[in-house]
């Protein structure tokens, strides 16, 4: 069958998203922690390859193995709170103090990180998870004019053991988007 190559432009113009992740939230133990606003949040799913170049000039590549795939969320954390600087700080999500010490030693605590947004022009709702996630950014605290944030970088583990919500067909997430409309 011929493809139809009448249509110009858009084909389904409620594929097209604006906006930011509404919704940001860590998951330890059971218990949800809303993060709050984070604007400009990117998820980014990535793949790396070796690639091997054959003998004969040029060089060519004649074969692609993929060597490693990658699953992480950045973005600016914005509301400055005891529960998000203690996250931030690589700490607990509940701190029973206003004082949170840095410099000790400590174990990496692991949490499932969830997002979701909505597709303005259908109201479907856009959502991901991350399982056996650990926090990857540093803490950095400015002045300034204008809202101040934190960075905030989050890389999910390999959970193929399934101990915080992973399997061996979802060893680091996944993103729920809904089908081209027709």
């Amino acid at each position: 069958m011929p493809v139809n190559w009448s249509q110009e432009g858009t084909i389904d113009e409620s594929s097209l998203l604006v906006g930011d992740w509404s919704e940001v939230f860590a998951e330890v133990s059971g218990t949800a922690y809303r993060i709050g606003n984070v604007p400009e949040g990117v998820l980014e799913i990535g793949r790396e390859f070796i690639e091997h170049v054959d003998t004969s000039f040029p060089r060519k590549v004649d074969l692609v193995i993929p060597s490693k795939v990658w699953m992480k969320f950045t973005g600016q954390v914005e509301e400055v709170n005891r529960q998000n600087v203690s996250w931030l700080l690589g700490q607990t999500l509940a701190p029973a103090s206003d004082y949170l010490y840095v410099g000790v030693l400590q174990t990496p605590t692991y949490f499932t990180f969830r997002g979701a947004r909505i597709r303005v022009s259908d109201s479907v709702r856009i959502h991901f998870k991350m399982h056996k996630c650990l926090l990857r950014s540093l803490f950095s605290l400015a002045g300034g004019d204008d809202f101040i944030s934190s960075p905030l970088e989050i890389e999910a583990l390999n959970d193929t053991d399934g101990d915080y919500g992973g399997s061996a067909t979802s060893p680091l997430g996944w993103i729920w988007v809904p089908a081209k409309e027709t």
